[in-house]
């Protein structure tokens, strides 16, 4: 029988159910997580429970840090949308106005809009390369240069899962001089005092939580189905989730795109500040939530997503909650975060747990918040 894990944190009367949904984890396949949502500048719910580790000995703080995966893209796009408040990137100019080495190979007409949204072509990595070549930023940078699209840019989209990162650092990079780590850090996180971080110290590290794979869950669940049909061939490096990914090398790398580690209270302030205006203008948050990809398939993913700037609005399969203008970005396994403008939410849910059945887990949790909003 699996032993029921202790939640602590706080939580504001009238969302008690929220505490029970996420204690309810527990009896599923849930170690480690963590829950913390905003409404408007007020932090309704902050929970945490269970453990860092597969043997469920180390207990879950606060303060833990967890992988956090493509959460990371929605935290680096907040990067950029501030860039381009502050008049440094602009969506319409091609990615090669700034990085010139992008240009290579048909590239030249790419624009920044187009490489955030996943329409440029440069999927995967070509050649293919090794977990440890991501922590070497000129090998990775260059690989993604030097490549021919896919297919013609703008034409179609298809899910960069880890290629966007260096894209969108490089952009960072060029406009800044400084890494997406240290940018972050300056820009964002210090003044938010907000715990989500690119590249770890090692104090840092010494605050993460193991990641789970999906063959060590308990007890095991069904595999959700994926919708069926064809995906494009990737050459993307494997990344197990306790010997890459929780690893001293992947934690102190910057990897934008798959390897931010954040606490749910992080991120939730993240994109509290985001949809109240203090990162950058409301026109500015506009720009970076146009729809960029109007109902066609993903061809990575061969499911029908809603792409902005980064971001990927409110859609079935990234569930939200219930208003369409809600944006964010959803981990690998489990983990997800978004704001919600229209009803003024931010919402971060983070897991070392990964499986299948994530959007299960979160979906609970989204559904158990805004139904207390209604009563």
């Amino acid at each position: 029988m699996t032993k029921k894990a202790l939640v602590e944190g706080t939580i504001q009367p009238g969302f008690e159910p929220v505490r029970e949904a996420f204690a309810s984890l527990w009896n599923e396949i849930e170690v480690g997580a963590g829950l913390s949502i905003f409404l408007g500048d007020e932090l309704v719910v902050d929970l945490w429970g269970g453990h860092t580790n597969r043997d469920r000995t180390i207990p879950w703080q606060r303060d833990t840090l967890v992988n956090t995966y493509s959460i990371s893209k929605g935290i680096v796009s907040l990067a950029l949308a501030c860039l381009v408040d502050e008049g440094k990137l602009d969506y319409d100019k091609p990615v090669a106005d700034y990085w010139t080495q992008f240009g290579a190979e048909r590239k030249f007409g790419i624009t920044v809009t187009q490489a955030l949204s996943h329409q440029a072509g440069v999927y995967t990595f070509r050649p293919a390369m090794e977990p440890e070549d991501l922590y070497n930023w000129q090998k990775a940078t260059f690989n993604v240069a030097s490549q021919a699209p896919a297919w013609e840019p703008g034409t179609a989209f298809g899910y960069h899962a880890i290629t966007w990162g260096y894209i969108a650092g490089e952009l960072i990079r060029q406009t800044t001089g400084r890494t997406i780590g240290d940018y972050l850090r300056s820009r964002i996180t210090n003044q938010l005092e907000a715990d989500f971080h690119i590249g770890l110290t090692g104090p840092e590290q010494k605050r993460c939580a193991e990641m789970i794979g999906p063959n060590h869950a308990r007890p095991p669940v069904a595999k959700t189905p994926t919708p069926g049909g064809n995906t494009l061939p990737k050459n993307d490096p494997a990344l197990p989730p306790y010997r890459v990914v929780s690893s001293a090398d992947w934690r102190n790398a910057e990897i934008p795109a798959t390897n931010g580690h954040g606490s749910s209270l992080g991120i939730a302030r993240c994109y509290q500040a985001a949809i109240s205006g203090k990162l950058f203008s409301g026109e500015s948050l506009q720009l970076a939530l146009k729809e960029e990809t109007n109902g066609e398939t993903d061809l990575c993913l061969n499911q029908v997503l809603r792409r902005s700037k980064g971001f990927i609005l409110n859609c079935e399969p990234c569930y939200y909650g219930p208003s369409r203008i809600a944006f964010g970005h959803a981990g690998t396994g489990g983990s997800t975060a978004f704001a919600d403008p229209e009803n003024n939410v931010a919402f971060a849910y983070v897991t070392n747990q990964l499986h299948h059945s994530g959007t299960v887990r979160y979906r609970k949790l989204i559904d158990a918040f805004f139904d207390c909003l209604k009563n």
